[in-house]
């Protein structure tokens, strides 16, 4: 295989199937992690997603590219269900866009290295997609409280999780619910995707799975990292 097709992944029948049933998949746990509520305890209308889950196989599975697709494939079924759209589907293409952006930049890095393995650019993937994913979530929900909603929005939510963060014995205020806000939403996306990245991680790790092959080739991620060795 070229070098260049293994490192973006390739779209033949084998990948297009790929991408269908796991853009299909990650609907699919979307819906069931909404009607399980699996909701953030302290902003209550953030919740943990399986969906991200499906993503990152095909990622790891089929290449950058084909989870390219199988995210944006979600992003239009989400759109056309009509849940929380279009806020709700924006913002979850944002999360997943600029994870994968991180993963893929960790995992080249580590192919570079002298012993490239699976479990490193796990853990340096992730590092850099929390990382990418905090700094792109950050901007956009604070564009969305402060250009979209207006002192509104802020004045709505800071009494509706009032009492969530007094739990904890944090007074939350007009003062300081913005930053608040939004450094609790960072500590979500860093949780969120802590979840979907370790059970993934754990997945594509077993040696079952790391040793099945699609259509004659292994998983992209390993014939990747074997290919720089």
């Amino acid at each position: 295989m070229p070098v260049q097709a293994q490192r973006v992944g390739r779209l033949d029948s084998v990948s297009l199937g790929g991408i269908a049933v796991f853009g299909a998949l990650a609907v699919v746990l979307t819906t069931i992690s909404h009607a399980l509520g699996l909701n953030f305890p302290l902003i209550p209308y953030l919740q943990f997603d399986f969906g991200e889950i499906a993503i990152l196989l095909a990622f790891f599975i089929f290449g950058p590219v084909p989870g390219l697709v199988a995210a944006f494939i979600e992003f239009l079924t989400l759109m056309a269900l009509g849940q929380a759209a279009p806020i709700g589907p924006i913002l979850k293409l944002t999360s997943i866009l600029a994870s994968l952006g991180g993963i893929w930049l960790g995992t080249a890095v580590v192919s570079r290295s002298r012993n490239p393995s699976f479990a490193k650019a796990a853990a340096l993937g992730t590092f850099l997609g929390m990382v990418s994913r905090v700094i792109f979530l950050t901007i956009s929900n604070y564009y969305l409280i402060v250009f979209f909603g207006g002192e509104y929005a802020l004045n709505g939510l800071v009494p509706y999780l009032a009492g969530a963060f007094k739990l904890i014995g944090v007074t939350l205020t007009s003062t300081n619910g913005l930053e608040l806000i939004l450094a609790f939403t960072a500590v979500f996306n860093v949780l969120q995707l802590a979840l979907v990245a370790g059970v993934t991680s754990f997945l594509v790790g077993l040696p079952q799975v790391q040793a099945t092959r699609a259509a004659g080739r292994s998983l992209w991620v390993v014939s990747y990292l074997r290919s720089r060795e």
